[in-house]
């Protein structure tokens, strides 16, 4: 049997983003649970440089789904459709670290499901929970910092 972590929806709306040249990243729970911290989530939060990419409601539509851009008044941007579904949350600010620009350049590659895909290290990611200081990212912490030890302990080979 074959297990996916995407849909056919969401894979092909990360497909298409990347065919596109759209720059974005994946942030929070789902960018750690990428780079192996033992932690679950539903949501994808993708956090994007420009929410007025026109790539973005593109690949979006491709794919089979929405994109309103928040660009109507109060409503934030958002993801959604019949193929998309609602799991991937969009992401106007990280709180803790530098503003997009200056974080992409760190980021990691990754893969998720087949999809090539750009997360947010996880010592940002961790810097971010911090700063935000509510309990449910304090919760998180130390199966983060986990993480991260192991990735950065040297092997010995």
């Amino acid at each position: 049997m074959d297990v996916s972590a995407l849909t056919p929806g969401e894979r092909r709306f990360l497909e298409e983003l990347n065919a596109r040249g759209v720059r974005y990243l994946v942030v929070g729970l789902a960018a750690a649970a990428v780079q192996g911290a033992t932690i679950g989530t539903q949501d994808i939060d993708l956090w994007f440089e420009n929410l007025g990419d026109p790539g973005i409601g593109d690949a979006a539509r491709a794919a089979g789904g929405l994109w309103v851009s928040g660009s109507f008044g109060m409503r934030p941007p958002a993801l959604g459709g019949a193929t998309l579904g609602d799991r991937f949350d969009v992401v106007t600010h990280v709180h803790g670290i530098g503003p997009f620009a200056a974080e992409y350049p760190g980021a990691r590659a990754a893969t998720i499901d087949g999809v090539a895909v750009r997360v947010l290290p996880l010592a940002r990611i961790i810097a971010s929970k911090r700063a935000l200081g509510r309990p449910r990212d304090h919760a998180h912490l130390p199966a983060l910092e986990e993480a991260l030890a192991a990735v950065d302990e040297p092997t010995n080979e």
